[in-house]
């Protein structure tokens, strides 16, 4: 009976090993397919959110034309055809190059040569948009923009990456060496951070640092302190990933709360809506930077090769 007792409990402690390892198996392929799951919603999300200021403004364009013509006219003094034309371009550079980045965003056998160009497109008028409205003199819109920028170039080192898998690859005109791709990821990287330093040090919807000196007050004081938190480890590329992602997902709530355009007097509400959606478009950039990393030029890079 005693053989018979040890048998049982020798075979109920090996149905248990067997089963202990087979669940320890299926935690540890879970853990590639979560990651890579969450990489490839990234992957998509990053850019759909970073066109849609694009797409919102060419919207604009075509919804307010008498508007729009009226202030090229007026208040920056240009004539009809000049102020038309550069309506019109801004419109058809920011929808072609909108869908472009996004149909390679989310069908992989997308062009991505074009898809890189699309992007720079974007970038170039990001930079023209200040001289285009007079804003060279506007503190908020050139951070934005320039934030924005970054994000842009965060996409064009993915979509080189993606590029660089590809079979002949060298004949899309990638970066000639890995350090200036590198270069492009750290610039990218470097002012996606501006908007974040200068809401948490200057900016109207957090408080910022410099009201806190007259009225001190506790949220905005942890509001700030967790940006330039979040923003000096983008910028030196420490703890990257969570980082952008804890970046992302709190702007995207704050989002909701700073300009719900939805809800706001007519007066406000035009405004409110453009910067509800510049902000979702940084949080694009933040998405892309989490899934593709900060790049060589960067502190976790550097603490992984002492650790190698």
């Amino acid at each position: 009976m005693m053989l018979g007792l040890f048998a049982v409990f020798k075979t109920a402690v090996a149905t248990a090993e067997a089963a202990s390892m087979d669940l320890e198996g299926a935690l540890i392929s879970r853990v590639p397919s979560g990651r890579r799951r969450r990489q490839e919603f990234l992957e998509a999300a990053g850019p759909t959110l970073l066109v849609l200021t694009f797409l919102e403004d060419s919207l604009r364009v075509v919804q307010q034309w008498e508007g729009q013509m009226a202030f090229m006219q007026s208040t920056m003094h240009l004539g009809y055809y000049l102020g038309a034309t550069l309506l019109f371009l801004s419109m058809l550079v920011q929808t072609v190059g909108s869908l472009v980045v996004l149909h390679a965003a989310l069908v992989p056998s997308a062009k991505l040569g074009l898809a890189k160009r699309a992007t720079w497109s974007l970038l170039a008028f990001t930079i023209v948009q200040p001289f285009m409205y007079g804003e060279l003199t506007n503190i908020d819109f050139l951070c934005r923009s320039l934030t924005l920028a970054g994000g842009l170039l965060l996409c064009t080192f993915a979509q080189s990456k993606q590029l660089a898998s590809r079979p002949r690859a060298s004949q899309w005109g990638l970066p000639q060496s890995n350090f200036a791709a590198d270069k492009l990821q750290l610039f990218g990287r470097l002012m996606l951070t501006l908007l974040f330093f200068f809401e948490a040090l200057a900016g109207s919807n957090s408080g910022g640092l410099h009201s806190l000196i007259e009225a001190p007050r506790l949220l905005p004081a942890v509001t700030a302190v967790a940006l330039i938190a979040a923003a000096v480890l983008i910028a030196v590329g420490f703890k990257t990933e969570w980082s952008a992602l804890l970046l992302a997902g709190g702007l995207v709530l704050l989002d909701l709360f700073w300009y719900p355009f939805w809800s706001a007097p007519s007066y406000r509400a035009d405004h409110m809506r453009y910067y509800f959606f510049q902000t979702l478009s940084v949080a694009g950039g933040l998405m892309l930077l989490a899934v593709h990393g900060p790049g060589a030029i960067a502190l976790e890079k550097r603490a992984a090769e002492k650790d190698f």
